[in-house]
């Protein structure tokens, strides 16, 4: 070892004398201490530059935003320490610079985000959380389509509410944003607090408001895994996931048993009581991983005795778990659907769920008992929460949706009476917001052949991977009544029945996306391509996925649960809004960092 660092001793020196910076200067560290000011005279013997000084402040502020960081990050004495070594030259701005640079970020990105909004229909949710130093906050979010038919999701304010979370005062709330932004709002969604859909009645500028899908779903499954047997299997299984979660002897044994077996190295979940799909992740890991998990707690080096009977699972147990994992699967699916902000998800909610409630929560012969009552309770909750067998269903926002997605336009999940009178509903929306009918919207060429020519067109676009997909998790999902349409059917002698002429063409596969689809055929339907950005636009839940369901939500909560109060607007705002990255709304001329 000591001819080795020898060695790396006089490699650097050499290195030192070709006036060349060692590579990684491990050796240095290795030797002798590191003269800071000697290094740096050497490494860097000019000034720092204008243009450089400015793009190092801007990874500054970006760090702090894209972390969502406190402005005191960048004080302490080892991050200085960090920024001296590796340019000397540069200073620090001081807090009040560093906050004007985001504050006019901020204008920047609030403007052109107003500029983008502007005249556009808007669908709202909002966020009621609280830090972790107990400041409640309510977070508003705007969703819409712009005019090259993009669907977008932006925050637009997040303010410390110390008032009770009263009807009224969230109604003020929002009343606030929606004036301080001017917008068109066109729905509201929320969650199924009694405060919160009071408030959604007090507020005249919400024309229409919706409950949490996400939510209402979570409350149907959660009936049924609260079912004694069900609930039962779930706690024994609970405490045996927990048991190789906190045994470092037990951790070790598993895996070792599973590099033997051949079994991939998966480690136990556990779940978490306010998201019920993340029972169904650890019920089939611990399914995955039953074998291993079986021959370690039979192993007397591994597992005590006492442990041993407390964690011990019956053969039933096993049996109930194996069945109930491919009924949970479409529910997890359909959830992650349905909450994800990327994509139009109010037209997914009754095609998934009536197919949810028809063929996944169907009993068969071979089911055991308790998935018999997890089926009837789950599909008995969907049915009264969602009124899947309501006479009303025909004008709700979910079927208008539907209709105007090219994927479910036909209804084919519903009654032909209830569609009849989906069709009539949508006949007098177009009535009432269409106005005149641009001159050859409808072309000259039969309603057949343009559609033919624009699932051409948009069949170039998929991949032999999303067809297969196709056939996979959607199939699964929306059952048998979405096969791609060939049929063909004469156009109407009325050509000007727009409406008419539209319910002819071909629906398009569940994979495509919609909003493509109208980006090809605005031009042809301009009255029902109004419509569809009023309601392709509103998503199906109150929060994006990752803030509900995953454990990235939890730690950006985490994140922003250390932020001052004053600073939390602007930065939430900065990182919700510079996803896309910052060209969307930063151009600054003097900004090179990018």
């Amino acid at each position: 070892m000591a001819d080795h660092l020898a060695k790396l001793a006089a490699t650097c020196g050499e290195d030192r004398q070709r006036n060349t910076p060692p590579e990684p200067a491990v050796c240095a560290f290795l030797v002798t201490p590191i003269d800071l000011k000697q290094y740096q005279k050497e490494l860097w013997d000019e000034g720092v530059t204008d243009k450089r000084r400015q793009q190092i402040t801007d990874l500054l502020v970006n760090f702090v935003v894209k972390d969502i960081r406190p402005l005191s990050a960048l004080s302490g004495g080892g991050f200085r320490d960090i920024i001296n070594f590796f340019e000397p030259g540069y200073t620090i701005p001081s807090h009040a610079t560093l906050w004007k640079t985001l504050t006019h970020q901020y204008s920047t990105v609030r403007a052109n985000i107003a500029k983008e909004m502007k005249d556009k229909s808007v669908s709202l949710t909002t966020d009621l959380w609280t830090s972790c130093t107990m400041d409640p906050y309510i977070t508003v979010t705007a969703h819409y389509i712009t005019d090259s038919w993009e669907l977008k999701s932006r925050v637009l304010r997040t303010t410390i509410m110390p008032e009770r979370h009263t009807a009224v005062n969230i109604a003020q709330r929002l009343k606030e944003t929606i004036e301080e932004w001017g917008l068109n709002v066109f729905c509201t969604i929320h969650d199924n607090a009694s405060s919160m859909n009071l408030a959604m009645e007090i507020c005249e500028q919400f024309p229409h408001h919706l409950g949490c899908t996400g939510h209402t779903l979570q409350l149907a499954i959660k009936a049924g895994l609260n079912l004694p047997e069900i609930a039962r299997t779930t706690e024994t299984a609970r405490r045996v996931v927990s048991h190789f979660r906190h045994s470092s002897v037990a951790h070790c044994a598993l895996k070792k048993r599973q590099e033997q077996q051949g079994i991939k190295v998966n480690k136990l979940q556990n779940d978490c009581a306010t998201r019920w799909n993340s029972t169904f992740t650890m019920l089939e890991r611990l399914n995955e991983q039953r074998i291993p998990v079986q021959a370690v707690l039979t192993d007397e080096t591994a597992t005590k005795l006492n442990i041993r009977r407390s964690l011990s699972m019956r053969e039933s147990q096993w049996e109930v778990i194996e069945q109930l994992i491919p009924v949970l699967r479409p529910l997890a699916k359909a959830t992650t659907i349905m909450c994800a902000e990327s994509h139009v998800g109010m037209s997914f909610i009754y095609p998934v769920l009536l197919n949810v409630a028809d063929n996944t929560l169907r009993v068969r012969e071979s089911d055991l008992a308790a998935t018999r009552s997890f089926k009837d309770t789950v599909r008995k909750q969907l049915i009264t929460r969602f009124k899947l067998e309501s006479g009303g269903l025909a004008d709700s926002i979910p079927i208008t949706a539907c209709m105007l997605d090219p994927r479910f336009k036909h209804l084919k999940f519903l009654p032909e009476n209830t569609r009849e009178d989906a069709r009539m509903h949508l006949t007098q929306l177009v009535r009432q917001n269409g106005g005149e009918e641009q001159p050859g919207a409808t072309g000259e060429h039969d309603a057949e052949t343009g559609a033919e020519e624009d699932n051409a067109g948009l069949e170039t676009e998929m991949q032999s991977g999303k067809k297969a997909r196709l056939e996979s998790d959607f199939e699964q999902l929306f059952g048998p009544h979405y096969e791609s349409c060939s049929s063909k059917r004469k156009r109407s002698d009325n050509g000007a029945d727009e409406l008419r002429d539209y319910s002819l063409t071909p629906h398009i596969p569940t994979m495509e996306n919609p909003l493509k689809w109208w980006a090809h055929n605005e031009h042809r339907f301009p009255r029902l391509a109004k419509l569809s950005k009023s309601y392709l636009a509103i998503p199906a839940t109150s929060t994006p996925s990752e803030r509900i369901f995953s454990l990235a939500g939890n730690t950006v909560t985490r994140q922003r649960s250390s932020l001052h109060p004053s600073h939390v607007d602007v930065l939430v705002f900065l990182n919700a809004n510079q996803k896309d990255g910052r060209e969307d709304f930063i151009s600054e001329p003097d900004n090179d960092s990018e």
